[in-house]
């Protein structure tokens, strides 16, 4: 990617360093943390997708108030603080496994231990760019993010079967322990971002709660966003819980080519970030968002790979779905804070975060009955044909006619008066999703 300005802001070059670290090391647990439960410990598909489920369940039971949490800490502070645990809680499983004590009950508190810590540094990340560099710089940065992302996702996975292959799986996940560790003395690079001011955040925690739900719940793009990005993480997320068992145990690939047509597959997400800012003047931002979503139909390639060049299906499938959420991540992320006054940004991010993530481990339960009730085969099929319809709500809403990103609004101190006001309903003032 050609040099751009937003380079020479120091605090970004330090997130984006961090972010690419820690990613690769997330995207091998990505492939080790089911494969631990599969090879090391026998369990059967329903245990492997609660296992998908126990890793995304914070953000269902904690994303809301983890928002107003997140205004009264200092940001970096706090994203070194979750490094450092995740890291701590990661390495205990090596360790486990080489005493011979590993079960699942340990893999199932540490996948919600990381995930709780999870919560509180996407929403302080999310809430920290626009902090870095300057308004007209937050799409470029985002996509810069989204490249290093898409990097990860292309090395980590393809990284991690070789690994697991190696090392066995829960040996694996010491690399990503590692990672965390070197993201969190990266991320000591950053300035020190501090909270908001107290006086922009009046009322209670329950208040501050609800004011930022109701940022996004009134607002014309978020509304729509939030709808069809709930979809897809529900059925797209019931998907990967079973994919890669039935990938292993009915397609027959090993550990390495899954982890390799993960990893090819990830390029398609590196061209996409690439693509976006061109495909955002050719046909416009919203136009954009609707392509993205609408090329998870990937999934359906994926979903009916035949028996004879079943990789090269699965390589195409799944490439064609990282482009598309590719597309969809960059704009969305970057519209919502582009709309968002700073004041809001947290507690706008955890009430977005709770409404499309807080479906993810309601689908990979889902995903786990269904492989249960009809086969593992008919459970990725049901869920690749559900996964495009998340483009429907998006292009018959607002977000379909916005050109281009609009200037950042002033600061709002949004929040009712008192506790037992009941929260009006109100004009919709600003903000989107990815």
């Amino acid at each position: 990617m050609r040099w751009h300005p937003v380079w020479s802001q120091h605090g970004f070059r330090a997130l984006w360093a961090a972010s690419g670290v820690s990613l690769i090391g997330t995207q091998v647990s990505v492939l080790a943390l089911p494969l631990t439960a599969l090879v090391a410990l026998n369990a059967s598909p329903g245990q492997v997708a609660l296992l998908a489920a126990a890793g995304t369940a914070p953000f269902l039971l904690l994303g809301l108030p983890a928002g107003a949490w997140v205004d009264r800490w200092a940001r970096r502070r706090l994203m070194v603080l979750c490094d450092v645990g995740r890291g701590a809680l990661l390495a205990t499983l090596p360790v486990a496994q080489l005493a011979g004590v590993l079960t699942l009950l340990q893999l199932y508190v540490v996948a919600l231990g990381v995930g709780a810590l999870s919560v509180f540094f996407d929403i302080a990340s999310l809430s920290v760019l626009p902090a870095l560099v300057r308004p007209d710089q937050i799409a470029p940065a985002n996509a810069r993010l989204e490249v290093v992302r898409a990097t990860a996702q292309t090395s980590g996975p393809a990284l991690g079967g070789a690994l697991v292959q190696a090392l066995t799986a829960p040996l694996a996940l010491a690399l990503d322990a590692l990672s965390y560790a070197v993201s969190a003395l990266l991320l000591r690079g950053l300035p020190p971002v501090p909270s908001p001011p107290a006086a922009t955040r009046p009322g209670s925690l329950l208040v501050q709660i609800r004011a930022g739900l109701r940022f996004c719940l009134t607002h014309p793009y978020i509304r729509p966003l939030a709808i069809g990005a709930a979809w897809l993480n529900f059925w797209t997320e019931g998907l990967l819980a079973v994919f890669l068992t039935y990938a292993v145990r009915e397609l027959r690939l090993s550990p390495a080519t899954v982890g390799t047509v993960l990893a090819v597959a990830g390029l398609g997400y590196l061209a996409g970030s690439l693509l976006t800012p061109r495909l955002n003047v050719w046909i416009g931002v919203g136009p954009a968002i609707v392509v993205g979503a609408a090329l998870n139909a990937g999934f359906l390639l994926a979903a009916w790979a035949p028996s004879t060049g079943t990789t090269a299906w699965l390589l195409l499938g799944f490439t064609v779905t990282a482009i598309g959420v590719s597309v969809w991540n960059v704009n969305a992320v970057s519209l919502r804070q582009a709309t968002t006054p700073d004041d809001l940004l947290a507690r706008m991010n955890a009430a977005n975060r709770f409404l499309i993530w807080g479906t993810m481990p309601l689908g990979a339960a889902a995903g786990g009955l269904l492989a249960d009730l009809l086969g593992l085969h008919l459970a990725v099929i049901i869920c690749a044909l559900a996964a495009p319809a998340s483009a429907l709500p998006v292009g018959f809403s607002a977000v379909r006619k916005v050109a281009s990103m609009p200037r950042p609004p002033a600061p709002t101190g949004l929040a009712p008066a008192a506790d037992p006001a009941p929260a009006p309903t109100s004009t919709p003032t600003g903000t989107p999703t990815p």
